[in-house]
C-alpha cells in the first residue's frame, strides 16, 4: 500500500522503493525491542507516510498513536492507510510540531530533527503513564543513523537532567544498513 500511494505523494525517495520493506517498515520495528505500556499515548514528530507511527500502532493496539507531520499530503496519506488496514488507534494532526497542542507519555521519530528539538518538543508535550518492566521510560526514543556524538553532547549540555541510551541496531539486524543505525533513548 504504502508504495502504491508513494507513486502519487512521493512518500519515500525513489531510490529507496527497492528497500521499503527492510530499511524503512523494518527499521520502524526496532521499537519492539521494549514495550509500551497500555493506554499511553505516543506522539511520532515528523511521521512522514507513517513510519514509525503505524507500525507502532499495530504492534500495540492498546496505545494511542498521532503522527505529526507539516505535510498535508503525508497526514492524509497516514489517514488513508489507517483506515484501509483499520488502524483504530492512530490518527494524524497536520501542522508543525512545536504547534503540536497535545500530551503524550512517549514521543517517536525516525531522524527527523536534531536530538535537542526533538526533545524539546517531547518535553513540551510531556506526561507520565505507568510502566512496567520491559516497557521503555517515558521519554523520547528516536531511530537516528551516522555518529551522534556531537548531537548527544548538545542535548546533554542543554537539558542536564536528561539520560541518553543508545542501542546499535548492528547488533539486532542483519542488513549492512543497519551498521549505522542507533536507536536512541532520552529520559529524566
Amino acid at each position: 500500500m504504502l508504495l502504491s500511494v508513494n507513486r502519487q505523494f512521493n512518500l519515500i525517495s525513489r531510490s529507496d522503493i527497492q528497500q521499503v520493506r527492510n530499511h524503512h517498515v523494518g527499521h520502524s520495528l526496532a521499537y519492539g525491542l521494549k514495550g509500551f505500556p497500555n493506554a499511553c499515548h505516543i506522539v511520532d514528530w515528523g511521521s512522514g507516510g507513517g513510519l514509525p507511527a503505524i507500525p507502532i500502532a499495530i504492534l500495540w493496539p492498546e496505545t494511542r498513536v498521532t503522527a505529526v507531520d507539516s505535510n498535508a499530503k503525508k497526514t492524509r496519506s497516514i489517514d488513508l492507510f489507517c483506515r484501509r488496514l483499520g488502524i483504530s488507534n492512530c490518527s494524524s494532526w497536520h501542522g508543525r510540531a512545536e504547534k503540536w497542542p497535545g500530551k503524550a507519555d512517549y514521543s517517536v521519530s525516525r531522524a527527523t530533527a536534531p536530538l535537542t528539538d526533538l526533545w524539546r518538543w517531547h518535553e513540551r508535550s510531556a506526561r507520565d503513564c505507568e510502566q512496567s518492566e520491559g516497557d521503555w521510560k517515558s521519554g523520547l526514543i528516536c531511530l537516528k543513523g551516522g555518529n551522534l556524538r556531537d548531537e548527544i553532547a548538545d542535548l546533554t549540555q542543554r537539558y542536564a537532567g536528561c539520560e541518553v541510551q543508545t542501542i546499535s541496531l548492528k547488533d539486532h539486524f542483519e542488513d549492512a544498513y543497519f551498521e549505522t543505525k542507533s536507536l536512541v533513548h532520552v529520559h529524566i
